[in-house]
Parts: C-alpha cells; sequence; structure tokens
C-alpha cells in the first residue's frame, strides 16, 4: 500500500511563502497531487469510454457501414433531406419525407431500396457483401432501433428492476450500493479498500454534508464512542445540520443559474430578493422537502398557489412563489438594453432561452439548446421540440408583453402585514413632520439675522415692482421670450397661496426672472460673507408637469446679452435633483464656462437650498453649497472680480417648472465674530439630522412593503404566440407550435398542453411538471439525473461525469445497474434527498481509506470503480469558509439579504472586513456574475455565465500567493494565534490544538518536533520591533491552514 498522509516539516528559509510552498511537496502533498493529475487521467479515459459505449450500443455491425459510407451526406454535419443515419435515433425519426426503416421488412425501408437500386451512395454504391449486412439487420428486426426501450439510449429508457448483484456473487453482507461496486471491481480483480481511519472519516463527511469541518466537539465525542452505531449518528446528526442545507443548497443553486445579480455583460445590475429564492431553497433542504414538491414550487409555484397579486397569502402560498425565481434565474440584460429594436428583441429571446436552458440541464440532464436552430446533431431532439417547451415557458417571458427584472415583483403579503406595514408608516410620518415642523420653528425664531440685502415671503396678489423681466440697468428682456409677470402665461412668473411658482415653457432659450435692483454680493472683509436661501416647495409649477430636471437660480446677474468689455458675473447655480450644483460663469452666452460643482445632496422639494459667498485672501471668494442653512459637500473658489454688483434671478430653461418661497438675501460679518451663528448652525445640524433619520426610515420602509417577491408568472388572458424561427433567426418566424414535451420522452406522441388552464394562469407549466414525474421515461431521467449529482456531492464525481448531459453526447454511466437502483430507490422512497445521501454516506464505498494501491492504480488509474475514496480538493466556498472556521471567526447564522463585495483600486474583488457579515458563510455573500470574490474564483468558484452543474479543480500558481499573501488570509491566520492563546497555555498544547482545528487530527511526534524547530528559528529571523514569538506563531498557522492536507479530502 502507499502512504497517504506524510509528517509536516517546515523548511529552513526566513520566508514563510517558501515554508507554505515547501508543503506541497511532502508526502501529503506529493499524494494529493497525484490524486489531481489522476482525475485527469480519469476525464480522458471516459470520453474514450464513452465512444466504445456508443459503438457498441447504436448499431452494433451496420454501425461502422453507415458510418463509413453514409453519413458523409447523412450525419450531424450534413443531414440531407433531414436524415440522420449516425444514431439510432436519427434512424428511427427518418427523414422529411418519414421512416427510412421498417423492421422485419426490407422491401418496405426506403433505406434499403435506395441502396439496393444503386442511387445511394450517389458515388460508390454498395458492395454485395455491404448489401447483405444491411438486409440481415433490416430483417432481423434492426436491432437497436426498436422504439422498445431496449434499443432505446440508457437514459431514455423508463426505469427498470436493478437485480440484486449479491445472486451475482457479490459480498452479502455489505449495502446494495457496496454490492454493485463489488461486482465491477470483482471483475477487475480489484475490492474495496479498508475503512479509513476515524479522524479522517469524521472530517470527510463533517464536510461534505455540511461543508465545514468538525469542531473540536465534535472530534472529541465521535473519537471517545466506541459504539458500533457511532458513525451512523454521526452521519443522521449530520444530515440534520441547518448548516446542511448551506452545502447542498449550494450546489442546486450552481445548477439553476443562481445569482445576485442580472448579467448582460459589464452592466451586471442589481437583481433585488433574489436572496429570497437562495433562502427558500435552503430551508426546504434542511425541511428534506420531497424533490417532487421541491421540483413543483419551482416550476409553477404560482399556478399551485393560485395567487392574484394584491390579496394576502398563507407562508405555504408565499414559499411557492418565491420558489418561482427559479425560472428568472438566468441572466435577463433587457433592463440594460440599449440597442435598436432587433438587439433589444434579441435581448428578449436570451433571458427566455437561458430559463429553458436553466431548466433542461438541471432537471432532466439534457443539451437541450441544441436544437435551436436544427435538430440536435447527437440526441433525439428535434427543433421542433425545442420550440414546444419554448411554448412552455413563453408566458412568463411574453416578447411581445415584456417585463424587465426590475418589474417582475408581486405583493403577496401573510396575514395582518399590511395593517402593520401602514400602522409603521403612518407612525413615521407623523415623527417626521413633527421633526420638520421643529426644525422649521428653531430655522424661523433661532436664525440669527444678518443684514438683510434682500427679501420676499410672496405673501401679496402680486410681484410689484421689486420683480423684473430685464436684468438691472439691461434695457433689453432677458430672453427671446421674455418671462410673463403675474401672468400664467409661460413662461410666467405669478404667486399662488403666497409662493412664487416659475411656470417655464419656453422652447427658444433661456430666459430670466431678476431682482430689479442690483446687489452687493462681495463681502468687503475677509471672513464676511453673503449668503441667499430659499425653500423648494415643489418640483413642478402644476400636477400636470413633469419633474424638473434642474433648479436653476443665478446670482450677480448685470447683462444679459453679455455686450459688457469686462467678464464675470452672471454665476448660474444649476442644482440637480440626484445631487450636487453645477457652477456656471458668464451665463448664457458663447463664453459662459462651468466652474466646478459645489454641494453634495438633491435639490429635492421640503428644503431650504442656497449658496454663501465668503470673503477670503488674496482677493478670492469661496462658493458653498446651503442645504437648510447648513454647509453641504464641496466647495470652490472664484477671483473676487467675478462677482460683481447685480441682481439676483431664477432661470427658465428646458421644461423645468418649481416652486418657491422665503427668499432672503443676507450679509453677515467675518465669522470670528459670528458666535451666535455658530451655536445656531450646532442646534440646527442636531435638529436635521434628526429629520434624516427619519426620513431614511420612511424610504426604508416605502421601498419594502410587505411581501414583495421577485417571482414569475403568465397571468395572462391568452398565451403568446410562439413559433418556430427557421435557422434559430429571431426575424425568421415559421409555422405556430403548440406547448408540449420532447416527443422522444413522450413514446413520439404529440403531447400537446395547450388545453390545459390553471386558476389564474395557462397551466402549461403544471402540466409540463406532471409529466415529468408520471411519464415513465421523463421520469426516469429525471430520477437519473438528480440522484447523479448527488452521488458527484458525495465522491466528487457522478457516476455519469458529464452531469448535465445524461443524452447519448454525453459520458457513458461507470455503473448502470447502480444508478438504475439509486433512481428506483429515489422515487419508490418518496423523491425524499436525506435517506438517500444517508445510503451513500454509509456505504462501505464512503467510508474506505484513499490509501492508493498498486493493483488498483495498475487497473484503474482514475478510481471510476471506486476501489479507494478519491482525494478531492476542496472547492471554493468550503476552503473560505473553512479559513475562517479555524480561525474561530465563521458567522454561522443562516439567510437575509447579501453581504456586499467590493472591487479595490487594484481590481481585486473582496468582502471588507469592515462589512458587517464579512465572516459569513460564503453562500451569503453577494453574487455577482461579473465580480466574484478574488479568492473564490481562484479555487474555481463560477461566474455563472449559465448554470453550472459542476465545478472545476484547477491548481494554479495564483491559489498559493492567495493564500500567502491575501489580506483575508492575513487576518486569518492573526485570528488563529489569538485563537490559539486563549484556548491554550503552553506550546505543546497550541500545537496539538492547531492540527485539530486545522487538520482534524493529532500531530505525530515528528510534526511537533519539526512545528517547535520552525518556531525558534522563525523567530529569530524576523526582524524589527514587531513580538518576534508572535509573529512566528502566525507563520506557522498559516502554514498548517493552508498545507494540502488542510485542503484536501482525503
Amino acid at each position: 500500500m502507499h502512504p497517504q498522509v506524510g509528517s509536516w516539516r517546515p523548511v529552513a528559509s526566513g520566508d514563510a511563502g517558501v515554508v507554505i510552498g515547501k508543503l506541497s511537496q511532502t508526502n501529503c502533498g506529493r499524494r494529493l497531487a497525484s490524486g489531481v493529475l489522476l482525475l485527469g487521467i480519469a476525464v480522458t479515459a471516459s470520453v474514450a469510454g464513452a465512444e466504445e459505449v456508443a459503438r457498441k450500443v447504436a448499431f452494433e455491425e451496420v454501425s461502422s457501414l453507415l458510418k463509413t459510407r453514409c453519413v458523409k451526406c447523412h450525419g450531424p454535419a450534413k443531414a440531407e433531406k433531414r436524415l440522420n443515419l449516425s444514431t439510432p435515433a436519427g434512424i428511427l425519426r427518418g427523414s422529411e419525407a418519414g421512416p427510412v426503416v421498417t423492421p422485419h421488412d426490407r422491401d418496405a425501408s426506403p433505406l434499403w431500396s435506395r441502396v439496393h437500386d444503386g442511387s445511394m451512395p450517389p458515388d460508390d454504391v454498395l458492395s454485395e457483401e455491404e448489401q447483405g449486412l444491411l438486409s440481415r439487420w433490416i430483417e432481423s428486426g434492426a436491432p437497436g432501433l426498436s422504439t422498445s426501450s431496449e434499443g432505446e439510449h440508457w437514459a431514455f429508457r423508463p426505469l427498470g428492476p436493478a437485480d440484486d448483484p449479491a445472486a451475482k456473487g457479490a459480498g452479502e453482507g455489505e449495502s446494495l450500493i457496496d454490492r454493485f461496486l463489488q461486482l465491477r471491481l470483482q471483475a477487475e480483480g480489484l475490492t474495496l479498500g479498508g475503512e479509513a481511519d476515524r479522524e479522517s472519516l469524521l472530517r470527510r463527511v463533517s464536510l461534505v454534508v455540511t461543508g465545514l469541518p468538525p469542531t473540536l466537539a465534535e472530534q472529541r465525542a465521535f473519537l471517545a464512542d466506541q459504539e458500533p452505531d457511532a458513525y451512523e449518528r454521526v452521519v443522521d446528526r449530520l444530515l440534520s445540520s441547518p448548516q446542511a442545507g448551506i452545502r447542498w443548497g449550494r450546489l442546486w443553486l450552481d445548477a439553476t443559474g443562481y445569482a445576485d445579480s442580472n448579467g448582460y455583460f459589464n452592466a451586471d445590475s442589481d437583481r433585488p430578493l433574489a436572496w429570497r429564492y437562495r433562502d427558500w431553497v435552503v430551508q426546504s433542504i434542511n425541511a428534506d422537502m420531497p424533490f417532487d414538491e421541491f421540483l413543483k414550487a419551482q416550476v409553477c409555484g404560482d399556478e399551485l398557489a393560485g395567487v392574484e397579486p394584491g390579496r394576502e397569502v398563507t407562508p405555504q402560498e408565499q414559499g411557492l412563489l418565491v420558489a418561482t425565481h427559479f425560472l428568472r434565474n438566468g441572466q435577463d440584460g433587457t433592463g440594460e438594453s440599449d440597442g435598436n429594436a432587433e438587439e433589444v428583441r434579441a435581448d428578449k429571446y436570451f433571458a427566455l432561452e437561458s430559463c429553458q436552458q436553466n431548466v433542461m440541464s438541471s432537471l432532466l440532464g439534457l443539451t437541450f439548446q441544441c436544437a435551436k436552430c436544427h435538430d440536435h446533431k447527437f440526441e433525439p431532439i428535434l427543433q421542433e421540440d425545442y420550440y414546444r417547451l419554448q411554448a412552455i415557458f413563453a408566458p412568463v417571458f411574453p416578447i411581445d408583453s415584456w417585463k424587465k427584472p426590475n418589474e417582475r415583483f408581486v405583493l403577496a403579503p401573510l396575514a395582518g402585514e399590511t395593517a402593520r406595514w401602514n400602522s409603521a408608516l403612518d407612525s413615521v410620518k407623523s415623527e417626521l413632520e413633527q421633526a420638520r415642523l421643529a426644525l422649521a420653528d428653531y430655522a424661523r425664531l433661532k436664525r440669527p439675522v444678518g443684514e438683510v440685502l434682500f427679501r420676499d415671503d410672496f405673501d401679496r396678489a402680486v410681484l410689484g415692482p421689486d420683480w423684473s423681466n430685464r436684468l438691472p440697468g439691461d434695457e433689453q428682456p432677458a430672453g427671446k421670450v421674455p418671462v410673463q409677470l403675474d401672468s400664467r402665461e409661460r413662461p410666467g412668473a405669478f404667486l399662488r397661496d403666497g409662493r412664487l411658482v416659475i411656470a417655464e415653457g419656453n422652447t427658444q432659450g433661456d430666459s430670466l426672472l431678476s431682482t430689479s435692483k442690483a446687489l452687493a454680493w462681495l463681502p468687503a472683509e475677509v471672513g464676511a460673507a453673503v449668503q441667499v436661501t430659499f425653500d423648494l416647495v415643489s418640483n413642478r409649477s402644476e400636477d400636470s408637469d413633469s419633474p424638473a430636471e434642474r433648479i436653476g437660480y443665478l446670482v450677480a446677474l448685470r447683462d444679459f446679452a453679455d455686450q459688457k468689455p469686462d467678464s464675470g458675473g452672471n454665476l448660474l447655480i444649476d442644482g440637480h435633483p440626484q445631487g450636487g450644483s453645477t457652477v456656471h460663469l458668464d451665463y448664457p452666452g458663447t463664453d459662459s464656462r462651468s466652474v466646478g460643482v459645489i454641494g453634495a445632496q438633491g435639490h429635492v422639494p421640503g428644503r431650504n437650498f442656497g449658496i454663501r459667498l465668503t470673503r477670503l485672501e488674496e482677493d478670492k471668494v469661496r462658493v458653498e453649497s446651503l442645504v437648510d442653512f447648513l454647509p453641504d459637500g464641496k466647495s470652490i473658489e472664484l477671483p473676487a472680480a467675478d462677482v460683481p454688483a447685480g441682481g439676483f434671478g431664477f432661470e427658465y430653461c428646458c421644461n423645468r417648472s418649481f416652486v418657491v418661497d422665503n427668499l432672503r438675501i443676507e450679509a453677515f460679518p467675518p465669522e470670528a465674530s459670528s458666535e451666535p451663528l455658530k451655536e445656531f448652525l450646532a442646534g440646527l445640524r442636531a435638529l436635521r439630522q434628526r429629520v434624516d433619520e427619519l426620513s431614511g426610515r420612511l424610504k426604508s420602509l416605502e421601498s419594502q412593503p410587505p411581501g414583495k417577491i421577485a417571482w414569475v408568472s403568465d397571468l395572462v388572458s391568452t398565451p403568446p404566440e410562439v413559433r418556430l424561427l427557421s435557422r434559430g433567426n429571431y426575424g425568421t418566424p415559421a409555422h405556430v407550435v403548440a406547448p408540449g414535451p420532447p416527443r422522444f420522452l413522450a413514446g413520439g406522441a404529440n403531447v400537446d398542453f395547450s388545453s390545459e388552464k390553471g386558476k389564474v394562469t395557462t397551466g402549461s407549466r403544471l402540466s409540463f411538471v406532471d409529466w415529468m414525474l408520471t411519464s415513465p421515461q421523463a421520469r426516469a431521467l429525471l430520477a437519473r439525473t438528480q440522484v447523479n449529482r448527488l452521488w458527484q456531492g458525495c465522491f466528487g464525481a457522478g457516476i455519469v461525469l458529464t452531469t448535465e448531459n445524461l443524452g447519448q453526447s454525453g459520458s457513458p454511466p461507470s455503473h448502470p445497474e447502480l444508478l438504475e437502483y439509486l433512481a428506483n430507490r429515489f422515487v419508490e422512497g418518496g423523491w425524499r434527498m436525506r435517506p438517500l445521501l444517508r445510503e451513500m454516506l454509509l456505504s462501505r464505498a464512503f467510508r474506505q481509506s484513499s490509501l492508493a494501491s498498486d493493483a488498483g492504480l495498475a487497473a484503474d488509474p482514475s478510481n471510476r470503480l471506486l476501489w479507494r475514496f478519491s482525494p478531492l480538493r476542496l472547492d471554493a466556498d468550503m476552503i473560505r469558509d473553512s479559513l475562517l472556521h479555524f480561525a474561530g471567526h465563521l458567522d454561522p447564522s443562516l439567510g437575509g439579504s447579501p453581504i456586499p463585495t467590493q472591487r479595490t483600486d487594484s481590481g481585486e474583488v473582496v468582502v471588507a472586513e469592515s462589512e458587517k457579515g464579512h465572516a459569513r458563510r460564503s453562500l451569503y455573500l453577494y453574487q455577482r456574475r461579473t465580480q466574484v470574490v478574488g479568492l473564490l474564483q481562484l479555487f474555481d468558484s463560477p461566474q455563472i455565465v449559465f448554470n453550472s452543474t459542476r465545478r472545476s479543480r484547477s491548481t494554479i500558481p495564483l491559489q498559493s500567493l492567495a493564500l500567502l499573501n491575501s489580506e483575508f488570509m492575513i487576518h486569518r491566520a492573526e485570528e488563529l494565534v489569538g485563537r490559539l492563546e486563549r484556548d491554550a497555555v503552553e506550546p505543546s498544547d497550541r500545537i496539538e490544538l492547531l492540527w485539530r482545528l486545522c487538520l482534524g487530527r493529532a500531530p505525530d511526534p515528528e510534526e511537533r518536533a519539526s512545528a517547535r524547530e520552525f518556531l525558534a528559528q522563525q523567530a529569530g529571523r524576523i526582524e524589527g520591533p514587531s513580538d518576534t514569538t508572535r509573529q512566528a506563531w502566525r507563520d506557522l498557522c498559516q502554514s498548517v491552514m493552508t498545507c494540502s492536507e488542510a485542503l484536501y479530502l482525503r
């Protein structure tokens, strides 16, 4: 037997990175590395095996003849007359004229007739011997072409009984799983290996079931438990753990294409509330929901619930609606489509097609998308089948009445939630109103009043002489179409309810309303200030107006036509509703220019806005934004000459109407002598903070009405018409197709779902699910696909390697009888996942050692026969979660909105250590398709461009560099040192604890000695003022927690 795990040995080097790098060269590292190489061999071997099996199954003796002489014109690449002779399904399907082979009757078979009369093949007729072979094949019943299950591809047959392999000589005392495995092993002169040691077995089963290594308490309890059923009880405990839902939920979410963003190139916008589907999946798996119910909820939960938007629902109905997010997991960039009409249409079809792909690959293990443009070249899937399936889901994604991703929501609150929400809204609104009144009263009564240069409360009937449509000293109106004072004609300025209405309507450029007199805007003393403030009452003049895009006002107005010889003045403050104000000088005019942006907050109704001009040294003026009398955001500085004496006014432009009140223009002395102003501002800030806090609460409440669910449904009176698209081109629709399943899984029948009708929906999706669960062929394929994925989750590779493709172009099963047995068990056991997982985990195959043997390596180097447990590198989620677990910092809580990620200046995607929830399990990190957390992506976490039914396991240098240098790793090592210091006193105890935490076992004597030697030498090498002993411990922790043994299942 080959040893597997050797002693951990540090390297005499001052660079901790060398230590970590060298760890992979220990016996453990070499064995595990060889395991990775063997996995690669397995894939190559399986592909070759697939071709061999396909030749034996498909055509037997006549196969090579047809491939050599016929498929050049009638094969997958070129199928003249739509005849494909490369597969049994292709021959059975026939040509566009009908069947080409009639079993037992060659004279009624067009294939024989064309060959026998010499018209085919056209270049070189078949010899008498070749014709005789074809004749005998047809007359004998065309073996391999029968429509019975015997002649079909194994995955497309109904489930058949799996004979007990014990009758064929397998071990009597073993589980049925082990007997099936032993039967194949015996044929190769092999047998299952011995059982793994208890420490390795506990770590293995804990990681496989929950995605986390065992805790110290779990290790102690299992090692102390010598009862025969100790391991069985561990399996039961782990399967019942809430953490198991996270591990197996992750696998399902990968397969269904789940993400928290919409995809679509660089737009990749947020997909709010998708996380509720993620939580539903975890909860359902933890509740051991039968898979048939799990499936129905996701494909047609809305049809089962019969829910109409707006009414209150039960928790069960709400769960059914949340589950329908399964259908909208695919990419959908239609919210960001900015191309021409055809590109927008293509984006819509892409979203619909993503739904189809996710459904078929995750549920039935078929590469259905290959039939979009033509009949599938390798599977018995017609192009018509593709569009019949599309007709099932088209009512959910109707091309001609499309809903963008942010529009696919429904309000389905639980009983009483709406009343409680409305009560909370009323309460916050009342508090906010009181806070705003207190702020307004304080501002009105307590605000220090400077020297009033101009004021207007607009409490009268007409504007009067204080206002004009000319600028001070300017004889011409300010605009080609002058503002009409006290007139509702646009552009007009009039008083209504004691407020000034700016009614814009000019289509011929800017116009201005100005004070009649010029004002001094430049303070005489350094530190003195002039400020203008006003209440923004509304951002429209009438209810019919659209909101103003800007709130524009000007100071230092002196010449509209800009005919003065010098520049300066006419300073426009262009307030943005989204935030900040752009400042333009010499506006309007050809020499107008932007001089910067001031402020941060947006110009929205209900607040007081303005600017303050403060005299600075060196003949400068600071221009700063005021919001509710408080300085806001950044400011700019201008030469004093840019703010000459002039009027104040409002801008009329571009359909920007609004209403203002309480205009004040005041002068203040230098700030140093203005203590009352400082006291006022301090009190104002406190009141403003309260208003902002309540405003935030109100906004949050309003954005989260109860029962808001991201869902899909097809609440349509008439289902959309779906047509087959010629060559898959959206612009060349052909004939109409009815919703229905693929014919080859329906016994060749043309099943039509169009006559079905749900309570409030089309009913086609419910019919589709019922068909999958009751049709013998579809039910069998569904069960095989799911149990194969469960097997992959336990053993690292499926019985069929291509978990997304169980069709003819996929890999052949390594143990067909075992797969059949498991599929039968799944269906007969009520489609429950947990009992089936339990049977796999209790099998001798799972419990066996990962030690290699010469005989095993010689006979089955890829370990497809499972003569040992294959060492497997942990997936990305397991690695990150394990590192947090080692450090004692993992947050195991379940559910809730995703934890934000961010891209650093260097381009790396990380979770900030300061982010609340940053130590939660990886499932709960924000799953952005174009922004995968760097550490997870390095270890092959998928981007979810489409769905992912199996994760790759690569080995690249960047992985080691990340484990050595990343901020995440440094933090975890520091935390682990702190944990060792808290929980152990003596160095020997700390070394023991380190090994137990990270490797799930005690160190051997050689490892203990090596660790002590490393600590002593490393402390001597570290330079600088740091605690060298603690630094050495950190290096040791980082070495052990990232060594190969810690990152692999063994």
